[in-house]
């Protein structure tokens, strides 16, 4: 009887652990399945998101290529700019170097005195009522050439001769404004902004000047007008065009502060040969040629127009003469002295180193192309 009882327990305890093993061994194999499907799912969304990003850094990289900027030359490329509409006339000025292996051509702008602040005294701008009458009597007899072009109608179509024959460079010598007010700065401001090429503004008394009925400034007020148009950094106005270097002397009517002297200096040790940019001409050394330019001074200006020991409005200090000895000496890095001012063309030698040129003025309808060319 007890046999029995045992023997039925004993079954029944296997039967439930059987029953138990196997449940557990059925709800493992649906957690490793149900892991295994969650696995499956995981890499294939993963795989489509993979794809996806993929398709989309196709699509960015070719957006990428579609939308890059040309590059300036091929810009430039696209771009026809028109020819001026006035007929200029040329002075053309050739410099011979050595070391240089190509011909560069850069152009001549200077003493243009753009009058803007009226339009036959309709609009004063920046004109004192006062002087009004005399800033017209100006306007119609300096800044105008032969045939009735005057300066502020002329700036553009300068603009648009220099654009047209794409020079490698260009030097605005100084006087490009008559006086320095808002409306001259901002006209100027437009047209070199449109420049397809590099420039040097060399400045001169009437950049900054306040002549002639323009506002008032001081000079530090009108120098700060003009960084808006370049920063306008003496520092700035230099270019070293591989075998030769370009130099423009800033503010020439004035005698040179030490500081730019210590500038210049440096410039002219750098062994290459440079072509020096100024507003105000040198007196030549040599007995002809000075005589030549000084007859030519009294009879446009009827005074010495130029940096002369002889002269009385621009008589160099202690460093302006330091300075010009730079040029005078037998070992002066300067090949060529470039200028304006005089508003008549001259072309000598400084000394038996140094040549000199002077451009007629910008506002007679006249351009200057200077050509470095190889030595002979």
């Amino acid at each position: 009887m007890n046999n029995n009882c045992f023997d039925t327990t004993r079954w029944r305890k296997v039967i439930i652990a059987v029953i138990l093993i196997l449940s557990a061994a059925i709800l493992c194999f649906s957690v490793i399945r149900r892991g295994n499907e969650k696995d499956s799912e995981t890499s294939a969304g993963d795989d489509e998101i993979q794809t996806q990003e993929e398709a989309a850094s196709e699509t960015e990289a070719s957006s990428a290529v579609e939308s890059e900027p040309e590059t300036k030359s091929e810009t430039e490329e696209l771009i026809e700019y028109p020819a001026p509409e006035y007929e200029f006339t040329t002075e053309e000025v050739t410099i011979e170097l050595d070391g240089v292996d190509e011909e560069y051509t850069i152009a001549w702008v200077s003493d243009l005195h753009l009058i803007s602040d009226f339009e036959a005294g309709d609009e004063l701008g920046d004109v004192h009522a006062e002087y009004l009458d005399a800033l017209l009597e100006r306007y119609e007899t300096l800044p105008v050439t032969e045939d009735g072009v005057h300066a502020n109608e002329l700036w553009p179509e300068i603009v648009k001769y220099l654009n047209y024959n794409d020079f490698d460079g260009v030097i605005f010598g100084g006087d490009m404004m008559d006086y320095c007010s808002n409306s001259n700065i901002a006209l100027i401001k437009e047209g070199l902004d449109s420049l397809r090429m590099r420039y040097i503004y060399v400045r001169a008394d009437h950049d900054y000047g306040a002549y002639y009925g323009g506002v008032f400034f001081t000079e530090t007020e009108a120098k700060e007008l003009h960084k808006a148009i370049d920063n306008d950094e003496s520092s700035n106005k230099f270019w070293d065009m591989g075998g030769f270097l370009v130099l423009g002397i800033d503010n020439s009517t004035k005698d040179m502060p030490d500081y730019y002297l210590n500038m210049v200096s440096e410039v002219l040790t750098r062994g290459k040969p440079v072509i020096m940019a100024t507003h105000v001409p040198y007196e030549p050394k040599l007995d002809t040629y000075a005589a030549s330019l000084s007859e030519l001074s009294m009879q446009v200006r009827s005074t010495i127009y130029y940096w002369s020991t002889s002269g009385e409005l621009y008589n160099p200090n202690t460093v302006t003469s330091e300075y010009l000895e730079l040029i005078y000496g037998e070992d002066t890095a300067v090949c060529q002295v470039l200028s304006g001012h005089l508003h008549a063309s001259w072309d000598g030698m400084l000394t038996q180193q140094v040549p000199q040129h002077i451009f007629d003025p910008a506002f007679s309808g006249s351009i200057g192309i200077i050509h470095i060319v190889p030595k002979g």
